[in-house]
C-alpha cells in the first residue's frame, strides 16, 4: 500500500492485524476472496430478509443488521485490495469517470 493512500483503507488493514488476520502469507487473496463471498451471501441474506420476505427490520446495533453486512463486505474488499496493492477509493474515482463517459447521454 502506498503512503497516499486513503484512511479508510489504511484503518481497516492496520484493524484487521489486531484482529489477527495480518499472519497470512500469500494466500491472503484467496482467504480475502472467500471472506468477501460468505460476506456477500450474508448481505444477500439481510437484503431478502428485509425487502423481499418483508421480515421485521433487524435494529441498526445488531451485527446482523443490513449496515453491519454491507460493512463487513466493504472490509473485506479493502483488505484484498491492500494485498493486491490497489488504491481502492482511486480505483473507484477512476471507474465513475470511465462510466460517466461511457453512459453520457
Amino acid at each position: 500500500m502506498n503512503k497516499d493512500q486513503n484512511s479508510i483503507q489504511k484503518t481497516i488493514v492496520e484493524a484487521r492485524k489486531t484482529w489477527g488476520f495480518g499472519r497470512f502469507s500469500e494466500e491472503d487473496q484467496m482467504l480475502l476472496l472467500c471472506g468477501i463471498t460468505a460476506e456477500l451471501g450474508e448481505l444477500s441474506t439481510a437484503v431478502r430478509a428485509e425487502y423481499i420476505y418483508k421480515k421485521p427490520h433487524i435494529p441498526d446495533e445488531d451485527k446482523s443488521s443490513l449496515k453491519h453486512e454491507m460493512a463487513d463486505v466493504a472490509i473485506f474488499l479493502y483488505a484484498l485490495a491492500d494485498k493486491c496493492n490497489v488504491d481502492l477509493d482511486e480505483a473507484i474515482k477512476s471507474k465513475i469517470e470511465i462510466n460517466n463517459k461511457r453512459f453520457k447521454k
